[in-house]
């Protein structure tokens, strides 16, 4: 069953006025609905809460503002979220619960197996979708109203592996996934990748999502003897299982992760000594005071740090809201879909120039190109050691 997550509107309206953010002029009648699909519970809830936290900051700040300026009318954000527990069943039942029964018209969608089985629907109904999926095959050339929010692996992967190379010892590395769209795809591309970067590719693993015994796998995999487990798009906290009980069977070499941002959480999952000087691809950096804001903001509310993730729900909430304020509507999708790049660039809660690009290949321009960063776990904390390029 799907959960709703939506927050009481009179907390947070006294939460605004104690704060003297309420907006005299008051917001009009009119509501733009952001739809958020994602997993709010199990081992992806950190980017589950992420993605509906995320927009539903920006929604609450553009209203305290006095709303989203479309066409001339001020306009309220609302976010509704629904769980659909890393399942694309879920995602189904859910999508149509925001569209047919609450009367969404733009839809953030957190996983790749979610973005799969809904992006028929999304060009059916010409609804605009925001994907975070990692799969090559979220975007294609017939892709009319689904969009990626940052950059994904086929674009940052090249520079990171290429970083790995000439800044990390050991060549020999085997690659774990789940076992699921994201997964897949992961394993095709990241490998080659590596090969192509002079690695040695031992091997490969996939996992269920919610596997919990990582002995015998890891069993194999340590009688292997790699220099690196690369662990790609595994959500956050199973990555700190595997490293704590990898530990505990004595591999004491090197873990990476280049996707699925969650150093924070890997840390809880696997304690700061067995975390220590993992290498992880990161969305933010922690320096960053947009950042810092945002995430100071999600801890008031939640009482637990964010998975900096949150950062690109953020950016990708607002560029829907820009490409609504080119469009100069908020019923007419297809106007919004063709405003898109029209609404570039703006800038990111951190900061930064945010263009629409990559699928070069495939003659459309449907991607948010973001920077993402290399980072390192240093007594239980990221730090920051570089940046990615899209290649």
């Amino acid at each position: 069953m799907n959960q709703k997550y939506i927050f009481n509107p009179r907390a947070v309206m006294a939460s605004l006025a104690a704060a003297g953010l309420l907006y005299a002029g008051a917001v009009g009648a009119e509501t733009l609905k952001i739809g958020v699909i994602a997993a709010l519970t199990g081992g992806g809830a950190p980017w589950g809460m992420a993605a509906a936290e995320g927009p539903r900051i920006l929604a609450e700040r553009v209203n305290a503002a006095g709303g989203l300026d479309v066409g001339g009318k001020k306009v309220r954000v609302e976010v509704i979220a629904y769980d659909d527990q890393y399942k694309a069943a879920e995602a189904v039942a859910a999508y149509n619960r925001l569209v047919n029964q609450d009367g969404v018209k733009y839809v953030i969608i957190l996983s790749s197996a979610a973005t799969m089985a809904l992006k028929q629907n999304v060009e059916d109904d010409k609804v605009i979708g925001m994907s975070s999926a990692y799969t090559s095959k979220a975007l294609d050339k017939d892709s009319r109203f689904m969009f990626r929010m940052y950059s994904a692996p086929e674009d940052y992967l090249p520079s990171m592996i290429g970083w790995m190379k000439d800044n990390l010892k050991g060549r020999r590395v085997v690659v774990v996934n789940p076992n699921d769209e994201t997964g897949w795809d992961q394993v095709r591309l990241s490998e080659a990748i590596f090969k192509e970067k002079g690695f040695e590719v031992l091997g490969h693993e996939l996992f269920e999502r919610a596997q919990k015994d990582f002995q015998p796998m890891l069993t194999r995999i340590i009688a292997m003897k790699p220099d690196m487990i690369e662990l790609g798009g595994t959500s956050p906290a199973t990555a700190g299982l595997i490293i704590r009980q990898a530990r505990e069977l004595g591999y004491d070499k090197l873990f990476t992760k280049t996707g699925g941002a969650g150093p924070k959480e890997i840390v809880a999952g696997a304690g700061a000594k067995a975390a220590e000087g993992t290498i992880n691809m990161l969305y933010a950096d922690p320096a960053n005071k947009g950042y810092q804001d945002l995430a100071a903001e999600y801890k008031k509310r939640n009482g637990h740090d964010a998975n900096e993730i949150i950062v690109s729900f953020y950016d990708g909430a607002n560029a829907i809201l820009h490409a609504v304020q080119k469009a100069g509507t908020l019923d007419d999708t297809e106007k919004v879909a063709e405003s898109f790049k029209a609404a570039m660039p703006f800038k990111s809660v951190q900061g930064e120039d945010l263009e629409m690009g990559g699928m070069k290949h495939y003659g459309i321009d449907h991607q948010v190109m973001t920077v993402n960063y290399i980072g390192e776990i240093r007594n239980g904390e990221p730090v920051v050691l570089g940046k990615t390029s899209n290649d």
